[in-house]
């Protein structure tokens, strides 16, 4: 993409995406939905203004990054612990139900291929953590006790997907299943989310020493910005998805952040508060294009018409088996709900899934039409039901 072609790329997908979410928002329904429409709209789906592009999907990995990184600066480390066992219980029935539950529809409905229809069941185990944590963030609902529990979920499920996935093209590649990478992987993603957050705020200490005192050059947003791309590399080269990097550097800059250096260090929150509020704006600009991206991405106009009930089946059937993920969250019903509604949308994780898969010859192009249709269902569905289930139901939870 030349540079002509870049700029008025993302001066339609910074002004659609404004436009589009601000009439969602109008209307009460969520903003992240208005996004991934306005990139339909620019998209192959329709207009076909805009098509996918390396140059695009950096900016777009880059907008979930800070993302992640702003949901950190609100989480705590403490109750994200509280809540790691029915965190961990619900990544795990969100995991194992829809593999299961796909991976026999897949082979019932799209395939003969055994292999392959345990790769589509593994696909749409993926959450899309950007998706719902932007919802409960616009509700207010992100420091709730379920709040907590879906944040925590939701990278679990993240860790779990990245494993499934590294398993099935290790077992395509060599025909046979690599117990030793797959222990090795684990335990490089378990130390990653250990050691980041201290080491994060430890690195915090030293910016806040080399800072002039007189430095008016945007200090602060521009060590926010080093340590978000140093922390995302890093992740990356431990095998976890990118965007754990953001989040623990947003983690180490919370006002809640726990250690036991806490005791030792005075607590530099004067300076952790400007940089989270230096780069509130960088977040307010690359957050949108992910979501817009997510829809340009989607190219619905390849849909087969005569296997669109069977794919509208299959999404119901993948809607319904992340719903049941919440029936582990404890609390009353309604918790439950807003628990399960999060898990529901596939968004971004799902579309890396489905294109490796095609990439690796374990999808042909019409199984990944079909797959991409399915993902495309539950990332705009997901939203607007975790919407519902909150104006309806989100008072309960907040006292929980």
């Amino acid at each position: 993409m030349n540079v002509d072609q870049f700029v008025i790329s993302l001066c339609l997908i910074l002004f659609l995406g404004k436009l589009f979410g601000e009439i969602f928002q109008r209307f009460e329904l969520p903003v992240v939905v208005g996004e991934i429409l306005a990139g339909l709209l620019l998209g192959p789906s329709l207009t076909n203004v805009i098509s996918p592009d390396p140059t695009l999907t950096v900016l777009a990995e880059l907008g979930v990054i800070l993302l992640l990184f702003s949901i950190g600066c609100e989480s705590s480390i403490k109750r994200l612990y509280q809540a790691g066992g029915r965190a961990v219980s619900v990544a795990l029935v969100g995991i194992i139900v829809p593999a299961i539950v796909m991976g026999v529809s897949g082979a019932y409905y799209l395939t003969d291929s055994i292999f392959t229809a345990i790769f589509l069941g593994c696909a749409l185990t993926a959450t899309s953590i950007g998706i719902s944590l932007r919802v409960l963030v616009n509700a207010n609902h992100a420091k709730t006790t379920a709040g907590h529990i879906i944040l925590g979920a939701a990278v679990f499920d993240d860790i779990g997907g990245v494993i499934l996935l590294s398993i099935l093209f290790n077992f395509a590649a060599h025909g046979e299943f690599d117990v030793f990478s797959t222990l090795l992987l684990i335990t490089k993603v378990l130390v990653f989310l250990l050691l980041t957050p201290p080491v994060a705020r430890v690195l915090l200490y030293f910016a806040r020493v080399l800072k002039p005192a007189s430095d008016n050059s945007g200090f602060e947003v521009i060590i926010t910005m080093i340590l978000v791309c140093l922390f995302a590399w890093l992740a990356h080269l431990f095998g976890a998805p990118a965007l754990l990097g953001g989040f623990a550097v947003g983690l180490a800059l919370s006002r809640q952040f726990t250690s036991p250096l806490n005791r030792y260090l005075v607590n530099p929150f004067a300076f952790t508060h400007k940089m989270e509020q230096s780069s509130k704006a960088l977040v307010d600009v690359f957050t949108p294009i992910f979501f817009v991206y997510v829809g340009i991405s989607l190219d619905l106009s390849q849909l087969d018409y005569s296997t669109s009930g069977v794919l509208l089946w299959l999404s119901l059937l993948a809607i319904a088996s992340k719903l049941v993920a919440g029936t582990v969250a404890g609390g009353n019903w309604q918790k439950k709900l807003i628990v399960g509604s999060a898990m529901v949308p596939r968004g971004e994780v799902g579309l890396v899934f489905a294109e490796m898969g095609l990439k690796t010859n374990i999808i042909d192009n019409k199984l990944f039409t079909e797959l991409v249709v399915i993902i495309a269902i539950t990332t705009l569905i997901g939203p607007m039901l975790l919407k519902w289930s909150l104006n309806k139901h989100g008072h309960h939870s907040q006292v929980e």
